[in-house]
């Protein structure tokens, strides 16, 4: 199973790397904010997962110490964040519907259940990140702004949130002795969702133009 985890983490790796290097080149060339958010965002996640890979290549484990990567990685929620911010059309009323109020009531909820395994102050912060990138996925999704191409791209991040957190909840128990462990699906799963928020930002991006 280590094995396998190492050969997903590689290939992973190699699709963020592929990705960054499009992005960077996108916003290069067009000067566009949405290519220059995402390419920050595939650039984070990139360096995240490269120090988790090499980790595990060289000492055989997984990272004892991962605020390293969880670093990365929350940086990397905050820029699809300010990417869902960016790409909005109207302005949101924060306050019009009383059920995204269970949001953080589910994050945080989830971080405590977290805090079993993980440091507290990691699994607060990734709460309070989580609960603003629901919210903005959320309310995009089901917003006036659905009809648009700006909808699947929300669309993408709220199955970002969600593949997210199945991996992390996965990650919490052992599966030896399953034929199939689900860690490994989700984690596939979530290299998916990161390829899939390319063509997402590209139809906005093309939106933009006209």
């Amino acid at each position: 199973m280590f094995l396998i985890e190492k050969i997903e983490n590689a290939f992973q790796l190699v699709s963020l790397g592929v990705l960054t290097f499009l992005t960077i080149y996108r916003s290069v060339t067009t000067h566009n904010r949405i290519w220059g958010l995402l390419s920050m965002f595939y650039a984070t996640v990139t360096l995240g997962n490269l120090y988790w890979i090499l980790y595990m290549v060289f000492y055989q484990e997984t990272p004892y110490y991962d605020f390293i990567p969880d670093f990365c990685w929350m940086s990397s929620v905050l820029f699809i964040v300010v990417l869902l911010l960016q790409v909005r059309k109207t302005e949101w009323n924060w306050k019009e519907n009383r059920l995204y109020r269970l949001i953080p009531i589910f994050t945080f909820g989830m971080a405590v259940f977290y805090m079993r395994w993980g440091e507290y102050v990691s699994n607060i912060a990734y709460a309070i990140a989580m609960t603003i990138l629901l919210y903005c996925s959320l309310k995009g999704l089901f917003a006036a702004e659905r009809e648009s191409r700006r909808g699947t791209l929300y669309f993408v991040a709220a199955a970002y949130c969600a593949v997210e957190y199945c991996l992390w909840t996965a990650s919490c128990f052992s599966w030896e002795g399953f034929i199939i462990n689900p860690y490994h699906i989700l984690d596939i799963m979530l290299t998916l969702v990161y390829i899939a928020f390319y063509p997402a930002a590209g139809k906005v991006a093309q939106d933009e133009l006209h």
